[in-house]
């Protein structure tokens, strides 16, 4: 008779790696530990789950999302230990600790060679980290202590300590970083592919609110980079940017009495095929998804809850493809989620909750991709 089995042998054998998922979400929980929930490769939604154990960080606190060339999904965040942690299929410490003030807001952008990391100190001093050469790549954890980081500071001034970074890859490597100084102006920091970096005011001084709430997006069909940003009239901005340089057109402000946006909340876009969609909790609590079509021109504006669904101005992350945009938040109790909106059309908009009220702290972030 054959001997019987080992537990180990029982078990199955290793299937090979899943597809990588159409969307992947984070957020930081109430109780400090990284949360992801997206949709799976069958098309059914999973819910949120803890991603690690062994890590922890400031409830709600900054998490940023990314997709590699090859479309895997690349996480990053300063950790309770000041450390930053981040990687694609598992969340792994990357730098030594007591690097950066637990909690620090970190922005990722990606190219076809490089994925940085940019990051302001208390002092408004922006620096970034090319991922691949200063530490590792973010897919492959690595054995041994994690290596010193000597960050590169980027130039430009009067950046605002702990205010909104967005960045973007392009395909030619090179890397835009876009911020509103203290004075108001939108800026644009660029990164050539030979590693120099410029810095352009896109705006004049008081076009935004210092600091404040801004998004980045390259486009799917023509690969031109668009801004938005909000004014002081609480409008989102729509700005066509010409790469290491300055506009392509006139910033547009949204042409439809929609719910405003707060001061300095948060926006956040993505483009498809179709378009492109920002998306922000407007004052009153209401979700809304803006979206424009591939010429950068204003198209829809849709509003996706009633008042007081979620609190004004927290966090929101958004995904598209070319048969669902999905817009990622916390209601105001707390509860995690996201919206299936039919895309860039008028069709029927659905809430599909992922986890228990309390899980998402008041305005905490939420990052996808």
């Amino acid at each position: 008779m054959a001997a019987p089995l080992s537990a180990a042998a029982a078990e199955p054998a290793a299937r090979p790696a899943a597809a990588k998922p159409p969307a992947n979400a984070y957020f930081v929980a109430s109780n400090g530990t990284v949360y992801g929930y997206g949709r799976n490769v069958d098309g059914t939604w999973l819910p949120a789950v803890p991603v690690g154990t062994r890590m922890t960080a400031p409830p709600g606190a900054p998490i940023t999302s990314a997709r590699m060339s090859d479309g895997t999904p690349v996480a990053f965040f300063v950790g309770d230990d000041g450390a930053i942690w981040g990687g694609c299929r598992s969340l792994w410490r990357m730098t030594v600790a007591n690097l950066l003030k637990p909690g620090t807001p970190v922005t990722v952008a990606v190219t076809p060679n490089a994925t940085m990391l940019v990051f302001s100190d208390g002092q408004g001093q922006w620096s970034d980290v090319h991922v691949e050469s200063e530490i590792h790549h973010p897919c492959d954890v690595p054995g041994g202590p994690p290596p010193p980081i000597n960050a590169e500071p980027l130039p430009g001034t009067g950046h605002v300590p702990g205010g909104t970074i967005a960045a973007t890859g392009l395909a030619d490597g090179e890397i835009g970083v876009f911020a509103v100084d203290v004075d108001g102006a939108v800026h644009a920091t660029w990164r050539a592919p030979d590693g120099d970096w410029s810095d352009t005011a896109l705006t004049a001084n008081g076009a935004s609110l210092p600091g404040g709430g801004i998004a980045a997006t390259v486009s799917a069909t023509d690969g031109s980079v668009t801004l938005f940003y909000s004014n002081r009239a609480g409008q989102v901005v729509l700005a066509q940017v010409a790469e290491g340089a300055g506009l392509r057109a006139d910033p547009t402000p949204v042409p439809w009495a929609v719910a405003k946006i707060p001061e300095g909340a948060a926006l956040a876009a993505v483009s498809s095929s179709l378009g492109t969609d920002v998306s922000y909790i407007a004052q009153g609590g209401t979700a809304i998804d803006l979206q424009t079509d591939t010429a950068d021109g204003w198209k829809n504006a849709v509003t996706l809850s009633p008042a007081g669904f979620a609190k004004d101005g927290s966090p929101v992350a958004v995904t598209a493809s070319a048969d669902e945009v999905d817009v990622y938040c916390g209601t105001a109790p707390g509860v995690p989620g996201h919206f299936g909106v039919p895309p860039h059309t008028r069709g029927d908009v659905s809430w599909r909750p992922a986890g228990a009220a309390g899980l998402v702290p008041p305005m905490g972030v939420i990052t996808a991709s």
